[in-house]
């Protein structure tokens, strides 16, 4: 029987927690309507609940995740093999080798007489370690509802390149390394122009459109040649939000929440420090951690106090996921405090 049955509530809504090695499956052959199943089935589990990995679809839900109004047999069940296929995972924990597994180990697919499908995925025991208790893997969040109505691949790809990359609000990426994420590395795509117009022109459309983010990008060149892409992430419009409220589109105390939300996130380096924990610790206890740790003298660099203090915390965390290879810890978030007050000392 599933552990997770019945349609989720507000499922467009719903997070997804995408361990670190899962996130280097856009390296694959996987298509965007994998892409999508394998996010609607991570939205649905307890990552933390490990013996509940069974979840069914309703009929109706994944055509809805999928905006289809009928999906064909034929087209389910490749999309199953797909997802049932032996995958390369790459693991930041195993650098000098590679994975190789099946994302899921068992489906089972209904179809009524109106064609609507009831499906149940399990995930395999091999791809168990990527999906549940990924905090030691460090892993991405978002929400469904910012990748369901992407239409392409390259921007569904992009955007989790964007939104795992969001806290630096600008940076650059090397062209050869964005085209690399994006899997454009044929000679067609060897002329920036072409691979703007037929790929970051198009995203940049569509993302802006359907998801939370809102960004620009623009080249940079040396000498004549593009040897690089800038990308700068904005924030939502004050203006935007009110016209919204006025439209009666979201309340006034809801204007309030957006805009407090907004300016925080714009200028909080908290959610920098909560990316260099894994995000496992509430909003509370990072602002604790952040109290402890603002005490501390951090090494000068040029990229300023608050990368020092990422840098810093991400070695600590990590120093504690070693030490819970080998012994349990009760209270994840006490000892890391205890770790940050002797500057890793309780760790020997």
């Amino acid at each position: 029987m599933p552990n997770y049955k019945g349609s989720a509530r507000n499922a467009e809504d719903m997070l997804v927690q995408k361990s670190t090695p899962l996130q280097t499956l856009s390296e694959t052959n996987l298509t965007l309507p994998e892409f999508k199943i394998l996010d609607a089935y991570l939205s649905r589990i307890d990552s933390h609940k490990p013996d509940e990995r069974y979840v069914r679809f309703e009929k109706g839900e994944l055509e809805r995740l999928l905006g289809v109004t009928q999906l064909k047999k034929e087209d389910l069940s490749k999309r199953i093999d797909n997802l049932f296929q032996v995958i390369t995972i790459r693991d930041p924990n195993k650098p000098k080798g590679f994975t190789k597994i099946g994302l899921f180990e068992k489906a089972e697919a209904f179809q009524d007489d109106d064609g609507l499908w009831q499906i149940d995925l399990a995930c395999s025991a091999s791809a168990m370690e990527y999906v549940f208790n990924i905090e030691n893997l460090r892993y991405l969040k978002y929400r469904l509802k910012n990748v369901i109505e992407l239409t392409s691949r390259y921007s569904y790809v992009l955007y989790l390149y964007l939104e795992k990359n969001h806290k630096r609000k600008c940076w650059d990426v090397s062209l050869d390394e964005l085209k690399r994420i994006l899997n454009c590395t044929s000679e067609s795509y060897s002329a920036y122009k072409v691979f703007n117009d037929r790929i970051l022109k198009l995203c940049h459309k569509e993302i802006n459109e359907k998801t939370n983010l809102s960004y620009t990008y623009e080249p940079i060149k040396r000498g004549r040649k593009v040897t690089a892409v800038k990308f700068t992430i904005e924030t939502i419009a004050t203006e935007t939000l009110n016209q919204a409220a006025e439209q009666g589109q979201i309340t006034l105390n809801e204007l309030d929440l957006a805009e407090k939300s907004e300016k925080e996130y714009s200028n909080s380096n908290i959610a920098l420090l909560a990316d260099a924990c894994g995000n496992e610790f509430s909003q509370a206890e990072m602002d604790s951690i952040f109290e402890l740790i603002s005490t501390k003298s951090m090494p000068e660099t040029s990229e300023g106090i608050w990368i020092a203090r990422y840098h810093y915390l991400s070695q600590k965390y990590a120093m504690m996921n070693v030490y819970a290879e080998k012994h349990a810890i009760k209270d994840r978030y006490r000892y890391f405090l205890k770790i940050l007050a002797n500057d890793g000392k309780e760790m020997s």
